[in-house]
């Protein structure tokens, strides 16, 4: 599936057994861009990446969950022997680092085929508010715990857009029945961090279909 928000074009791809919603931004202009959330198959990512031909600037992990991250060392591999140059993993928040370490052993107890899923180590973790920039895109990371305790959203303000990993969803919000997870810390977050920002902004899940803020605001029963 395609989305094109100004000079952005963005490609979904549901990977795995969850269909989780691996991404590609790129800006159109100059073919420069970032991979989100590499959960699985990682052939077909590399084809997708391939066929359009854009060159990867970073991979970008909005929390630690093997269905988000499970073919993202695989990935950055790849990449770093295609430009021959670094290919960094940023994200998530420090606090998912426990889930990130144990990657292959979650995937193996869900069932998922180990083929190229592995642990993980970020190049470097990251901080609510910092701005990472790119050539053709500028997000800004907001840290919105519950779902994970390192869980970060990543917010596109000129193309008014958010990645939110299993945060928000059309309707719904993340899952908070996890040992680790916090229902009433998520709503709360994302009522002041994510609701504010307009209600115009697109938003662009970890599973399923995308909605806006103004959607949410009206129609989900767990933010009314």
């Amino acid at each position: 599936m395609f989305l094109s928000i100004a000079s952005l074009r963005i490609e979904i791809m549901p990977v795995t057994m969850l269909r989780q919603n691996c991404m590609m931004v790129w800006d159109q202009n100059i073919k420069k861009g970032i991979i989100s959330d590499p959960g699985g198959d990682l052939s077909f990512v590399i084809e997708t990446i391939e066929a359009d031909d854009v060159d990867i600037q970073a991979i970008l992990l909005t929390h630690g969950h093997f269905d988000h991250v499970g073919v993202t060392t695989a990935l950055q591999q790849y990449l770093q022997e295609k430009y021959k140059r670094e290919v960094p993993i940023l994200g998530p928040g420090i606090e998912d680092q426990f889930l990130l370490e144990k990657v292959a052993k979650d995937a193996a107890s869900f069932g998922t085929s180990a083929e190229h899923v592995q642990n993980v180590n970020p190049t470097r973790f990251l901080k609510d508010q910092e701005i990472l920039s790119f050539e053709g895109m500028e997000f800004e990371v907001l840290h919105v715990p519950g779902h994970t305790p390192g869980h970060v959203v990543f917010y596109e303000a000129k193309a008014r857009f958010m990645i939110t990993g299993d945060v928000l969803f059309k309707g719904t919000i993340g899952r908070a029945d996890f040992p680790y997870g916090n229902g009433k810390l998520l709503i709360q977050t994302i009522k002041d961090k994510l609701l504010p920002l307009g209600d115009d902004v697109y938003v662009l899940p970890g599973h399923g279909i995308g909605s806006t803020i103004g959607y949410e605001k009206l129609n989900n029963p767990f933010l009314i």
